[in-house]
């Protein structure tokens, strides 16, 4: 167990990695490699990184506190980053976990071949990739629809086509709303053209019949008057004749 914990430590990424025995650290390659693969490469669920904690839990050393999820995960992305780094030295890695993260996450490593079906009953060819390590008994599996380097190099690129895939549905999403808003706002500022145009015309149209009315009004007061004055006339020129007749006799 030493020795374990010492080799952990020595070829550790940094942080808390010289926590983690050689042993826990396979064991958590190999059930996170079995998910990683099974979901064709893609990002574990909270359910499968459980799923993988339980894994590690089961062969811990009962003196150590169980493993959770969240370190596994961690301890992950930790492995990873130290694979980056171990591949991008000149000379070859010694590191003991190297051969193993490049049949998942990297190029390497000889295959065999083997049959399973996809959940469309379609048949397609399967990689199944041994490491360098002859204790190691899960074989990353990888599909192959053509030769080896092409179908690792499409399993490699599937994440990536499918998160732009992603990302262009998305952007057209916006577009399309784009386009729903202008039109919307276009039609909204027609509909308020047209209503100040019936507005104007009502408008025009009570000012022409409140002046129709004024005018009727003022003639029908002007024959009034007219007519008054023709009675006065009337009256005046009655009174007149009287006033000029004949006088009673005595």
């Amino acid at each position: 167990m030493t020795n374990n914990h010492h080799t952990s430590r020595h070829h550790g990424g940094g942080g808390r990695e010289d926590c983690w025995t050689e042993s826990e650290t396979e064991t958590l390659i190999e059930s996170w490699g079995d998910r990683y693969l099974q979901l064709n490469r893609g990002n574990l669920r909270q359910k499968d990184w459980k799923d993988v904690a339980d894994a590690v839990n089961a062969n811990r050393d009962l003196s150590k506190v169980p493993r959770t999820d969240v370190q596994c995960k961690n301890r992950i992305d930790t492995l990873k980053k130290k694979y980056k780094l171990e591949k991008s030295k000149t000379t070859p890695s010694k590191w003991p976990f190297f051969t193993r993260l490049g049949d998942l996450i990297g190029t390497g490593g000889s295959v065999t071949r083997k049959k399973i079906s996809t959940p469309k009953t379609a048949v397609v060819s399967v990689t199944v990739k041994s490491g360098s390590n002859p204790n190691t008994d899960v074989k990353g599996v990888v599909y192959s629809g053509g030769s080896d380097d092409e179908s690792v190099g499409r399993m490699e690129s599937l994440d990536d086509s499918n998160g732009m895939m992603a990302y262009k549905e998305l952007a057209r999403a916006i577009v399309r709303f784009g386009e729903v808003y202008e039109r919307m706002e276009n039609l909204k500022q027609e509909e308020m053209v047209k209503l100040e145009k019936q507005r104007m015309e009502f408008t025009r149209e009570l000012e022409f019949q409140r002046l129709n009315m004024f005018m009727e009004t003022q003639v029908e007061l002007e024959k009034m008057k007219n007519n008054k004055k023709k009675k006065n006339k009337r009256s005046s020129a009655a009174t007149g004749s009287l006033s000029t007749g004949k006088k009673p006799q005595r």
